[in-house]
């Protein structure tokens, strides 16, 4: 019966230490490694006003989602936050610069796509992106589009979720 005990006393004491030392590496991750996000809703003046103020619109939702995602790969130990001009980001070790740019976005025809479907009327977006370290020489460039004949918020999530998963990817080394 004692024996029992300490077998279990001594594994349950490991699983403990385990998990506090990766707890504590993530959280120490945290803490030293930011990604600043900066966001240009790609809007110039070849855009009418209707078109203009659906691409601000997309954009503001998806900064924001992109912090959330972020977020959610907590096992990544990467703080993200947003931020509204080139000159907020501050360079210095463990640093990175998100620069996002939407190059394409086309809303398409909620219309076809209730009563057409087959992919009719889908929403269209393309994207690029650059990850720095100094906010000059990106150590990653990436274009990304997505063609969904769903609403424009599951284009905006598979585009925001692809573009965390590389710069983790990258940032982690894999």
């Amino acid at each position: 019966m004692k024996r029992r005990l300490i077998v279990v006393s001594v594994f349950i004491a490991v699983v403990f230490t385990i998990g506090f030392v990766h707890s504590a590496r993530a959280v120490e991750k945290s803490a030293q490694t930011t990604i600043s996000i900066l966001f240009d809703n790609g809007v110039n003046d070849t855009h009418d006003a209707r078109q203009a103020k659906a691409q601000t619109q997309v954009s503001d939702w998806m900064d924001d989602d992109l912090v959330r995602v972020f977020d959610r790969y907590e096992k990544s130990g990467y703080q993200a936050k947003l931020i509204e001009k080139n000159k907020d980001f501050t360079p210095g070790p463990n640093n990175y610069l998100l620069n996002v740019k939407i190059i394409n976005y086309h809303a398409g025809s909620k219309a076809a796509r209730m009563f057409v479907g087959y992919g009719a009327g889908g929403v269209s977006f393309k994207i690029h992106y650059e990850l720095s370290a100094d906010g000059k020489k990106a150590i990653l460039t990436n274009d990304d589009g997505v063609f969904s004949g769903r609403e424009w918020i599951n284009a905006a999530r598979k585009l925001n979720e692809n573009m965390a998963k590389a710069v983790i990817g990258k940032l982690d080394g894999k």
